[in-house]
């Protein structure tokens, strides 16, 4: 009698934690609906200023400063075999090295002119998770943690925070587009559109050339 009572309790607990549900944050590459993990997300930027990294491979895009730690940007259309983003000019700006005492080290690229930026991209650097973000012509930033290092994914657009119910979670489907499917590890049918579940450790292993 009281296991059941222990059971019952346990139970009210979990749901009114929402056990059974995990938050997603969404994005979209070439039209299609990707979603990683809450969890993992450390930050939601646009960044403004990528600096190139000699002899890095073709998905590095480059790196950024987020709050004084270095972050590799990881171009996933390059990294699906996809035609990148059409860059704005700033990104063919040299690179410059500032090594004064505020900001020892740090390498950045010219900043990107005004008439190359989309007037709707709410900046969110340094602010985390929050506030609807809207792609400009750099795409929009994804951060995640991985081994305790930062990587940021540049993505076409961001999307809403999704609350999904683990019973709606499905296996990398056979039919899924091949283009996809090596880097899911799940899927979620939604109305009339299919979420795939970005498998981030396969999308951080990279080519060594």
């Amino acid at each position: 009698m009281n296991q059941l009572a222990m059971t019952s309790s346990a139970t009210a607990l979990e749901l009114a934690q929402g056990a059974g549900t995990e938050d997603f944050v969404t994005f979209i590459i070439k039209d299609q609906l990707f979603g990683i993990p809450v969890l993992k997300v450390q930050d939601i930027l646009a960044p403004d200023r990528i600096a190139r990294i000699p002899l890095a491979p073709p998905e590095v895009a480059g790196s950024i400063n987020l709050r004084g730690r270095i972050v590799t940007v990881i171009d996933v259309r390059t990294r699906l075999g996809l035609e990148r983003r059409q860059a704005p000019p700033a990104l063919e700006a040299p690179v410059n090295v500032d090594a004064d005492a505020e900001g020892e080290g740090e390498v950045e690229v010219e900043d990107i002119p005004a008439e190359a930026q989309d007037e709707n991209v709410e900046e969110n650097n340094a602010e985390g998770i929050g506030g609807r973000l809207n792609k400009n012509q750099l795409g929009m930033g994804v951060t995640v943690e991985h081994k305790s290092d930062l990587y940021t994914f540049l993505v076409d657009s961001v999307g809403e925070v999704l609350n999904m119910k683990e019973s709606d979670y499905e296996k990398t489907p056979g039919t899924l587009d091949p283009l996809w499917r090596e880097f899911s590890c799940g899927v979620y049918r939604l109305d009339g559109r299919l979420m795939v579940v970005l498998d981030v450790e396969k999308m951080l292993t990279l080519s060594s050339n």
